[in-house]
């Protein structure tokens, strides 16, 4: 007999990524009703890897009418907009991709999912405040450095716009950066990690950039805690630590942790044309209006993630430009 659930319904898109995963694991272990939506496309393994029990919709979001449809299985109580496609590289051809993928995908969910929804939670980025000066706040402006941080930038202010013209219960977050079991790709944690248990040396910058790590069930939590919080229709809040560290103390402390008999190699490669130095949030808005803050301690939270990479890990993917 299938499981009743007794708790309220809600969307996920991109749920089959990784923020997303653990975002419908989680709410799925609370007890609600989640419709999980992705790409005609997606690849549902960390699901399966989770053993989620939502339910699966495959839509493309920048079809009007796949959305009209998706929303036929509604109302939501809360609609969490995590669907995007990241890709950071400064490439004017990128532009029209991102302006499908993205920015209209975001205009549609807003449109047809917003005026039945309780709370329309809308997944920014870190990235919008580009080579702004951090720690970054909520007020400062935005800098578009790449056609991905311009499409969220946008995201955000059709968002805003939803919130105060059209009355629609949209708030917006900025997740900043994010590592845990399930990441997979070239993001410095799963690359360092996999370096690490090869005993090969990770080829990175001399790595003097300071960034923040947050450990992906903190991120998780604050989402839902902003989803639940009163008083945060139309603010624009950051999730993060606030707590700056350095990317090449980060690859020492991975190999250290692996047990590892290599090291990371510094300086090996030159810092990126316009390199942002200093980046990590002011999160003084999350602990006033949602009163979240992470709990893993970055220690902690990287034992549990090279826990789950050792049996998950693959040796491709050993230099990176961090």
């Amino acid at each position: 007999m299938p499981e009743r659930r007794t708790g309220r319904k809600m969307l996920v898109t991109g749920a089959a990524g990784f923020i997303g995963s653990h975002l419908c694991r989680a709410l799925c272990d609370a007890g609600h009703a989640v419709i999980a939506a992705d790409v005609p496309n997606a690849d549902w393994w960390r699901h399966n890897e989770l053993a989620i029990s939502a339910t699966r919709i495959r839509c493309d979001l920048a079809d009007v009418r796949a959305v009209a449809a998706l929303a036929r299985r509604g109302p939501f109580d809360t609609v969490f907009h995590l669907a995007s496609t990241v890709d950071v590289r400064r490439d004017k051809a990128l532009v029209g991709r991102m302006l499908e993928t993205d920015l209209r995908a975001t205009a549609h969910v807003l449109t047809t999912l917003a005026p039945t929804a309780r709370r329309v939670v809308l997944a920014g980025t870190c990235e919008e405040y580009g080579d702004g000066s951090a720690p970054f706040r909520e007020t400062q402006r935005e800098v578009a450095v790449s056609p991905y941080a311009w499409a969220k930038i946008s995201a955000t202010h059709l968002g805003q716009l939803f919130a105060k013209v059209f009355d629609a219960p949209v708030v917006v977050v900025r997740p900043f950066l994010t590592y845990g079991p399930l990441q997979t790709g070239d993001m410095l944690v799963p690359a360092a990690i996999r370096a690490a248990l090869a005993g090969v040396p990770l080829k990175m910058t001399r790595g003097d950039q300071t960034r923040e790590f947050n450990y992906v069930t903190d991120i998780v939590a604050g989402l839902i805690a902003v989803a639940r919080a009163p008083g945060v229709v139309g603010q624009i809040i950051n999730l993060g630590s606030g707590r700056p560290t350095r990317v090449a103390a980060l690859a020492r402390l991975v190999y250290k942790l692996c047990s590892s008999a290599a090291a990371p190699k510094l300086g090996a490669f030159p810092h990126r044309p316009g390199e942002t130095m200093r980046f990590f949030s002011d999160t003084r808005h999350a602990r006033r209006l949602v009163r979240w803050t992470p709990r893993t301690t970055l220690v902690d939270g990287l034992r549990h993630t090279i826990a789950w990479m050792r049996g998950h890990h693959s040796h491709a993917s050993t230099s990176i430009r961090a």
